[in-house]
């Protein structure tokens, strides 16, 4: 039980969710069973547990590798989405060397808390463009098209929103954002005050929806999926147990029948094991679930074997295809009073604004670090000139869905936590929406507890420079035009020209993460690389699911919080079928 200020989160502890293990499962006794043991309670963890429960018959056991981080400040939007503060519950780890980014070592970042990323994100809740679904579709997977998935979409969503000052001119707390609303206009960007409309524009300037209540807090997937009351409801057929990492999957045959777990931070010695009476879902997120995987001996036999690991599945999709939102940061010196800067900066002016927030008043901790976004694609783009939204370049595949974001951020974006800066800047965080670059997650040990190797693989694919560089000019253009209204702005972080070689060797230096984790165990054919099928089920053996964002066929265009309720919500309605039809 995890107590809060005199509030009570029911969680079962390690002893009480699992038997000791004593090395294989027929050796194992009394072991604790329940119908579906889902391993990761992060975004999609949260919602399938929640929806599995609904059904009064069925029990289920929700494993967490993190704790229940429910802190007066983890509610407060923009505070709990600060990756530097050390009480943010992430874990960063370095990626190998990006070969085609100067050898640089790039952070990643994984979620470690009962809601996983939506409990520190940004908070953003984008769909993604039609176009993306119906690419998935156009991949091999008509069911997973936008028709297909609107539903889901909208059953995650309640808006509370669409007629108060979270929409409109209102919403942007800086001189700096507004300029930039109207420089985007005015280059031809279509002002959308619904960016998951059906109907979007590609090339728009928009506030997206977010993950706020309307009492200013965050609401991440364990606050809307598990809250307290509704797990005490349930608890006689639903368990969350947190601060474990699982270890593997234990099979019988090819049926996946249980799950061996010990604690994340080795408080408790030894191994436990839980069994499941009809399925097994790996809900550990893009980087967790192929390691998971692997160390299950499910994935390309050689690398499994060579971590004396037995082979179950010789799986070779396992950890391929990993890919992220590129990040690029254009900053710049703007007043200190139009950054968040300035209550880093000022004692008082901190305080003044965490005092607004607790009395309610709409203040800067009450807004994501990024209210407002121009997404377009970099075909659309005019480079010559003045970087206007141009109809009549010719349109090429998938440019029915944007290919950049300019996140408008009004704060230092490059090396998270490496400098202090003492100046106000504004970044236009350039996002590459589809890169065509791929990674991959390999196992360095078959000690769960040590990260696996992840090689990002940005930059791998010469394609995604193209609209890296349209996206580059792009802001500089905007940069211009703020300029131009009268604002004083000045480079910080910008190219040393716009010639090819100059925008290239500033991409390679200064390119991040954004953190959106992808398709590391994809929805494919098992002879394309795919690691689970159109239900989700794992290839080569029997009650053993992935569900969360490494499932994706490939990358959405949009940030990638919603697009991961929609699949847990889909897999949720999926297994209860099949369920009911095998009863």
């Amino acid at each position: 039980m995890v107590v809060f200020g005199g509030s009570s989160y029911p969680v079962l502890s390690i002893q009480e969710a699992g038997t000791p293990f004593e090395g294989s499962v027929k050796q194992t006794t009394a072991a604790r069973i329940w119908d579906y043991i889902i391993v990761g309670g992060g975004t999609a963890g949260c919602c399938l547990a929640s929806r599995l429960s609904e059904d009064p018959s069925v029990s289920v056991l929700l494993l967490e590798r993190g704790s229940v981080h429910n802190t007066w400040y983890s509610r407060i939007p923009l505070i709990s989405s600060d990756v530097t503060n050390k009480a943010t519950p992430i874990i960063k780890s370095p990626s190998i060397p990006v070969k085609s980014a100067q050898g640089q070592r790039i952070d990643v970042v994984q979620a470690e808390v009962l809601g996983g990323a939506s409990g520190v994100n940004a908070m953003l809740l984008t769909r993604g463009a039609v176009g993306d679904f119906n690419h998935w579709a156009e991949l091999g997977h008509p069911s997973w098209d936008y028709d297909s998935l609107k539903p889901y979409f909208m059953k995650s969503e309640k808006s509370v929103a669409q007629h108060s000052d979270f929409r409109g001119s209102s919403v942007l707390p800086f001189e700096i954002q507004r300029n930039v609303r109207e420089a985007a206009i005015a280059l031809g960007y279509e002002h959308a005050s619904d960016f998951n409309a059906p109907d979007v524009p590609v090339n728009v300037c928009a506030t997206p929806d977010v993950t706020i209540d309307d009492q200013m807090r965050r609401v991440s997937s364990y606050h809307a999926f598990l809250p307290a009351a509704l797990v005490r409801s349930r608890r006689k057929r639903l368990q969350i147990c947190t601060k474990v990492v699982g270890t593997r999957i234990e099979f019988e045959g090819d049926v996946a029948v249980g799950v061996v777990f010990e604690s994340s931070d080795k408080s408790v010695p030894g191994k436990f094991y839980a069994r499941a009476r009809k399925e097994v879902v790996v809900s550990c997120g893009a980087i967790g679930s192929p390691q998971l995987l692997l160390l299950s001996g499910i994935g390309p036999k050689e690398d499994v074997e060579n971590h004396g690991i037995p082979s179950v599945v010789d799986l070779p999709g396992v950890g391929n295809h990993l890919q992220d939102h590129v990040g690029l940061p254009i900053m710049y010196e703007v007043p200190l009073q139009d950054t968040l800067h300035h209550s880093e900066n000022s004692i008082w002016k901190g305080v003044l604004e965490l005092a607004k927030y607790m009395f309610g008043i709409k203040g800067v901790m009450g807004y994501t670090v990024s209210p407002m976004s121009i997404f377009g694609h970099s075909a659309h783009i005019d480079t010559n000139t003045s970087a206007v939204v141009n109809p009549i370049t010719p349109i090429g595949m998938g440019s029915d869905r944007p290919d950049i974001e300019i996140m408008n951020i009004p704060h230092y974006c490059s090396d998270p936590g490496q400098h202090e800066v003492r100046k106000g800047i504004f970044s236009f965080l350039l996002c590459l929406l589809q890169p065509q670059s791929m990674g991959s997650v390999r196992l360095v040990s078959s000690d769960p507890h040590v990260r696996p190797a992840v090689d990002l693989g940005f930059l791998t694919n010469p394609d995604d420079y193209f609209p890296l560089r349209a996206g580059t000019k792009l802001s500089l253009q905007l940069a211009r035009n703020v300029a131009a209204q009268g604002y004083p702005i000045k480079g910080f972080q910008v190219p040393v020209s716009e010639e090819e070689d100059d925008l290239d060797e500033f991409i390679r230096t200064h390119l991040r993460t954004v953190y959106h984790y992808t398709s590391t165990c994809r929805m494919a054919k098992r002879d394309e690389d795919g690691v689970v099928d159109d239900d989700l089920k794992v290839y080569g053996v029997r009650g053993l699911r992935v569900c969360d964002a490494s499932v994706f066929p490939c990358i959405t265009s949009a940030h990638t919080m919603a697009p991961v309720l929609a699949v847990a919500e889909r897999c949720a309605d999926i297994m209860k079928l099949q369920a009911k039809l095998t009863s």
